[in-house]
């Protein structure tokens, strides 16, 4: 009976030593993916005159010279009117992009008539039934090892600038897909953007823009400013057209 009681014991002993082996495990295999060392893409980033690689897009067969046409006097009619820019030409700033990189979120400031950008570390899109959609949409992201992965949707296509470059524009069904790295020790930055839209491209359109590190003395500065009721500005604009 003694005998028994003591093996009962002991196998006891062996569970509780096992189960903390365990539990020491679990939280160092926790501990090892939350203190994993991802790429910092926080700073100024900026374009060249060599960044941009644009391939022309294939579009869907209803997109037509006078569709196209009409899309481009819509985005003439918005930057005459100082609509915020939205993506993809936000982007495209003529001015360094910040970018700060938090544990929740990441954002993208521009110094031009754009919105901040925020990409949500969250697993799924609100609700688009109740979304509000905007020029920037509703942007999540994940870490595919090195690589951000950033998924965009909730674009309104009536305001801003909609033009994508390569060809083809933005409506409210796009999906834009970016692929964020960091190249050449952190001195580089890649976003490739995929577009996709049944309603103006025949398949995904993808292209890339490589941003340079701004100088360490760079600071922010001031929005480009943008008066719609400056009577120069607009015939400039229209070419002295009412």
């Amino acid at each position: 009976m003694r005998l028994t009681a003591l093996a009962v014991i002991a196998a006891l002993v062996v569970l509780v030593v096992l189960g903390d082996v365990a539990a020491h495990g679990a939280v160092a295999a926790q501990g090892a993916v939350a203190t994993r060392t991802l790429p910092d893409m926080s700073g100024f980033w900026e374009l060249s005159f060599d960044s941009r690689r644009v391939p022309a897009a294939s579009l869907a067969p209803a997109i037509t010279p006078a569709l196209l046409g009409k899309q481009t006097a819509h985005d003439a009619d918005a930057i005459r009117w100082c609509n915020f820019l939205g993506l993809p030409a936000a982007m495209d700033s003529p001015r360094p992009i910040n970018i700060r990189q938090g544990r929740r979120e990441i954002v993208i400031n521009f110094e031009t008539v754009a919105t901040p950008r925020h990409l949500y570390f969250r697993a799924a899109h609100p609700n688009m039934e109740i979304f509000d959609p905007t020029t920037n949409g509703d942007s999540i992201a994940r870490w595919d090892g090195d690589a951000l992965i950033v998924d965009t949707i909730g674009f309104d296509g009536a305001k801003g600038l909609t033009m994508i470059p390569g060809g083809g524009y933005r409506t409210s069904e796009s999906h834009l897909v970016e692929r964020f790295r960091l190249l050449n020790d952190a001195t580089v930055l890649s976003v490739t953007s995929t577009w996709e839209d049944a309603k103006v491209f025949r398949t995904p359109h993808t292209y890339e823009f490589r941003y340079q590190r701004a100088p360490r003395m760079y600071e922010t500065q001031p929005p480009l400013g943008c008066n719609p009721f400056d009577e120069q500005r607009a015939a400039f604009l229209t070419g002295g057209r009412p």
